[in-house]
Formats: structure tokens, C-alpha cells, sequence
């Protein structure tokens, strides 16, 4: 998955919506300011380690007054090539499940797809080809990932496995647009009655599913004819027939396969229908679907369940509307990242734990690396790497509101772009790595 066309859409969202704040309204410090690094010297705790296998919890024992009774727990990613943070977070998961009783595992990876990765980790299916089952390369083709898939693999046979579940409106592999999605709902429908869809109808959903690819509509734009009713009817007859189909699928499949159908149509809906322009006219995204998505799982499949939900910074933003960009979000509910939709629903029930980064290299697995750009002094990556310490956890929650950190400052919480905004709104806590190391490719 290239960075170009995620970088095209993310930056139209941050700069309406992080961007109130600009450079020139802050001002000149070449060093840090020494009383906001003595508070966070005071207030920042230090991580012993990002070992995955690391199992003395002792320093991250703080994170459970955080977070509380809070059931969702978000942790984000600068870029999707940051190696070091695959690790931390790997061993959060570890911490989050043994101490605090998380048992799910959310990606951002497709609804549709994430449910092979889990059966495929209660096999002996090689880790890799397993997780590549559902999830993007990104992740099953990362070595720092790998002993997150083992620990899940791990759990199957506790008392306390951990499920693994996708959140993403795109199906996310090619194997599962092309066969496995549409095979899924021919199947389901086929055992009420083989004749309710035609022939041509599953050519029809098999090409939407295939041509429903984010990054071709975002480099190809253009008008996209598909047999968009189709899968609106097969939601209507799921409505319309369901005491019919409990006689053949069980309540959990009915729903499951209707939301895969709502998801698949929002995905499209994101991209602009049949324009194929990347984005929708009324600014629902895939974000708006995402959050959606994973709202579904957690009022029905995962009621009661407590979930860890692994997804790039952006996404966990919890509110990207600066002061004099407020009005536009206010007018227009659809548009902004899954985190804001997540936070206006949740509230304190979600805790969003951003990364950061002072300095290192970052690059995806097996791809390219590149130099992560070094935090200015001013930054919060700035500020923080002069506590002298290379791993940090900063609670931003519950910050009185004429506290320093609220105030305007610039992080590099996308893809290390500096944007000056106020981090406590964005997220619950920061992760602060003073190096960061690239993602590298499994053999």
C-alpha cells in the first residue's frame, strides 16, 4: 500500500482540522523551555522496555489508573513502518490482556477478512501466512509483528484467548475480493435458495468487489459502473426473509453477513459511488466507516468485551477540529477521522494512546526506509527527548485547561509532519520512542 495517495487524503483532513494553529503564531525557541521539561521529568513515565516477551509489567503499571474502566484502548502508529512501535505495541497487548482482561484485538484491516486471520491463528497455518489472511502487508510481512500473532496464536488454548477482528470497509486482499467475499455471500444466500441470484448478479458483485480498491480510485480517478442495487437488495432480503434464513444460519452469520454488505456498500459510498473521485460528496469517508464498523462490533458481537484496536495515528485522532475550524465539523457530522466519531459516541469509554517519535528511521517491511525528521527543540517530541530517557508514557487526560500542554505545540503525530495543534485534545497519552527503527521483512 503506497504512502502517496493515504498522505493526499489525510493531509486535506489535517489541514482543515489541525491546522487552526499555524507556525507563525508561536513563538521563536531555539531550546526547550526548562520548566515544561522538568514537569514532564516529574509526570512522564519511563518504559523499561519494548521486548515483546518482556512480561514484568511493573513499569506500565500506571496505565491501569489511566485508563481505568475504560473498555476501548486505541494505539496508534506514526507511519506504518515504524518498527520499534510494532514492538511496544506488542508487548502493550501482552500488558493489556494479562493485567487488564483485554480479550480483543481489533485492526484496521478488513470486516470482512480479519476473521480468516482468526481461525487461521487457532491452526498450526505458518504465522505469516496466517495473518496475511486479512491483514495488509504491512503488518503480516513485519518481523516486529510477529510476536504479536504468536502470543494471540498463544492464547487459543487459555481460558482467556484473544479474538481477532477487523474494522476496515475495504476487503483487504486480493484473494478476498476477487473469491473468498463474494463466495461468502453466494454461499449464505445459496443455502436459502440457489435461484436468488442470477448468474449475472454474481459476476456483477464479484467485479464490484474487485474494483472497490482504494489507492486505484485515488491514482485512476473516474466513473466506475457497477450494479450498485444489488447488493442494497440482497440487505432488503436479509431484512425481508430472516426467519427464512435462521432455518440455515445461526443469528450471529445473519447479522455478520448483512454488515459485511453495509460495509462493502460504504467503502463505495467513501470512494464517491459511481464519480470514483476518492471521497464523497457530503465528506463520509472511510474513517465515518471504519467507525461505524467497529461500533457495530462493539454494541453487538463484542457487547460487554474489552478491545485493543491497532490502527495508524490518524485514525485514532479523537477531534481534529481546531477552534476556527469547528463550525465546519459542527455543520457536517460525516467528515473526520474514525477516532472523532469513536470519541463522540465512547467519550470516556475510549482511551487513545498516539506515538511519537524524536528522531531514527522508519520504513515499511521489505520497503524503502527514510530518516524520521528530528523533533525541533519546541516540539513535544523536542521537549520530551530533553528528559533523557528513550522510552516515555505521557497521561494527557484530565489536564486542567490552563495547563502548558494544552496550549498550542508542534508534533509530528502524521507520518512526522509537524502540526502545531494542542496533543491533549487529540489523544488520551502519548508513547514516546526517542529512537525509532524501521519495520523489517519476514523471510
Amino acid at each position: 500500500m503506497s504512502n502517496g495517495p493515504r498522505r493526499k487524503l489525510f493531509c486535506f483532513v489535517l489541514a482543515i482540522g489541525l491546522l487552526g494553529f499555524s507556525a507563525e503564531s508561536l513563538s521563536a525557541v531555539e531550546t526547550p523551555d526548562a520548566g515544561e521539561v522538568r514537569w514532564l521529568t516529574e509526570h512522564a513515565v519511563p518504559v523499561r522496555s519494548i521486548a515483546p516477551e518482556d512480561e514484568d509489567f511493573s513499569d506500565l503499571m500506571p496505565l491501569v489508573g489511566w485508563i481505568g474502566s475504560s473498555r476501548v484502548v486505541a494505539l496508534g502508529e506514526v507511519t506504518h513502518g515504524d518498527g520499534a512501535m510494532f514492538l511496544a505495541k506488542a508487548r502493550l497487548v501482552r500488558f493489556l490482556h494479562q493485567v487488564m482482561g483485554f480479550d480483543v484485538l481489533a485492526w484496521e484491516a478488513g470486516f470482512f477478512d480479519v476473521p480468516l486471520v482468526d481461525a487461521a491463528l487457532r491452526s498450526e497455518v505458518p504465522l505469516p501466512d496466517a495473518a496475511a489472511r486479512g491483514l495488509y502487508r504491512i503488518w503480516w510481512k513485519s518481523v516486529e509483528t510477529q510476536p504479536v500473532f504468536s502470543y494471540m496464536r498463544s492464547t487459543q488454548t487459555t481460558l482467556h484467548p484473544i479474538l481477532t477482528v477487523g474494522f476496515d470497509c475495504r476487503v483487504s486482499n486480493e484473494k478476498s475480493r476477487a473469491e473468498l467475499f463474494p463466495a461468502s455471500i453466494f454461499g449464505f444466500f445459496d443455502r436459502l435458495d440457489p435461484a436468488l441470484l442470477s448468474k449475472q448478479e454474481r459476476a456483477d458483485l464479484t467485479a464490484m468487489s474487485i474494483g472497490l480498491l482504494p489507492a486505484d480510485v485515488y491514482e485512476h480517478p473516474g466513473e466506475r459502473r457497477y450494479n450498485r442495487e444489488l447488493p442494497r437488495r440482497l440487505i432488503a432480503l436479509i431484512d425481508q426473509r430472516r426467519q427464512d434464513l435462521l432455518v440455515h444460519s445461526s443469528p450471529r452469520e445473519i447479522d455478520y453477513v448483512r454488515q459485511s454488505l453495509v460495509s462493502f456498500m460504504n467503502m463505495d459510498r467513501a470512494l464517491g459511488g459511481q464519480s470514483g473521485t476518492g471521497k464523497s460528496a457530503d465528506g463520509y469517508s472511510r474513517d465515518t466507516a471504519m467507525a461505524e464498523n467497529l461500533l457495530w462490533l462493539l454494541h453487538g458481537p463484542l457487547a460487554g468485551r474489552k478491545v485493543i484496536v491497532w490502527a495508524h495515528n490518524y485514525h485514532l485522532l479523537r477531534d481534529v477540529t481546531s477552534p476556527t475550524s469547528a463550525p465546519l465539523f459542527k455543520a457536517n457530522p460525516e467528515m473526520g477521522p474514525m477516532g472523532l466519531h469513536l470519541a463522540r459516541a465512547l467519550g470516556r469509554d475510549l482511551y487513545v494512546i498516539g506515538a511519537l517519535a524524536h528522531h531514527g528511521i522508519n520504513g515499511e517491511a521489505g520497503e524503502k526506509t527514510e530518516a524520521v525528521p528530528v523533533g525541533a527543540p519546541q516540539s513535544l517530541e523536542g521537549l520530551l527527548h530533553a528528559v533523557g530517557k528513550p522510552r516515555l508514557l505521557l497521561n494527557l487526560r484530565d489536564l486542567p485547561a490552563d495547563h502548558w500542554l494544552r496550549k498550542p505545540i508542534a508534533a509530528g503525530v502524521y507520518f512526522y509532519e509537524p502540526q502545531v495543534t494542542d496533543v491533549p485534545r487529540l489523544y488520551d497519552a502519548v508513547f514516546f520512542l526517542d529512537e525509532m527503527t524501521p519495520s523489517h521483512a519476514v523471510r
